[in-house]
């Protein structure tokens, strides 16, 4: 017997020996389905059948252009907020209420917490984090979106693992789901679905952009290891068209 034949058998034994006082240790984690809400965008929610209720979420795209992920939180909440209470907490104060209301956002139904504009000295992502986290344990919003992709990538990449990991617990409980829009994924495997968008100028009129295809890559999905990605293109209207 060579020496990986010998490796081979040794490994099989350890496995043995172990499934035998411990029967689901080498079991694949998978979240029990609880339901999604559809964001509204047919390519994203055939793939990844919308944002995952009792799960963290992240929709992540380049800060450099327009890379789509503020598209895709707006036609969430439009979905979302038709019977559902809503929260935006915007750590940029950069939603425009018009915009989302034309979209289909009901405004009726969503908070909408600007940060930054309190008289607390924190700041605007520390605020942000203490918002979110005073909503999920409140209770009684069916989604809960934290937009910081206008906050810098340093800045955002100090939160600890630990805090992301509290957040998909708590979420895990309640019967809503929590999405982070970002420049770049940060909570690694405390993430149900991570979500990576680009758009690309599609259509002109009077040389005024009225259109974008947008590609959506998921980057990860329900297992505790990421799926292969996938992309997927197709077009979004502009509001002002």
């Amino acid at each position: 017997m060579d020496t990986a034949q010998l490796r081979a058998q040794i490994r099989t034994q350890i496995r043995t020996q172990i499934e035998e006082k411990f029967p689901a240790a080498f079991t694949l984690y998978r979240r029990e389905d609880r339901g999604v809400i559809p964001t509204g965008i047919t390519p994203i929610d055939s793939t990844a059948q919308g944002v995952p209720l009792h799960g963290l979420t992240e929709i992540c795209g380049s800060s450099l252009n327009s890379s789509g992920k503020t598209s895709v939180l707006i036609s969430l909440l439009a979905r979302a907020s038709q019977d559902r209470c809503c929260a935006l907490v915007d750590a940029s104060d950069s939603f425009h209420p018009q915009t989302g209301q034309a979209a289909g956002i009901n405004l009726s139904r969503l908070l909408w917490v600007r940060c930054g504009k309190s008289k607390v000295k924190l700041r605007p992502l520390e605020q942000a984090f203490k918002v979110a986290d005073i909503l999920l344990q409140s209770g009684g919003f069916g989604l809960i979106a934290v937009d910081l992709s206008n906050l810098g990538e340093r800045t955002v990449r100090k939160v600890p693992l630990s805090t992301w990991f509290r957040f998909s617990r708590v979420i895990e409980k309640q019967s809503s789901a929590l999405v982070f829009i970002e420049q770049e994924p940060h909570a690694t495997s405390c993430a149900q679905l991570v979500l990576r968008v680009q758009a690309e100028p599609r259509a002109f009129s009077r040389k005024l952009l009225t259109g974008f295809d947008l590609k959506v890559e998921v980057v990860r999905a329900g297992e505790k290891k990421p799926v292969c990605s996938e992309r997927s293109g197709f077009a979004l209207q502009t509001q002002w068209a």
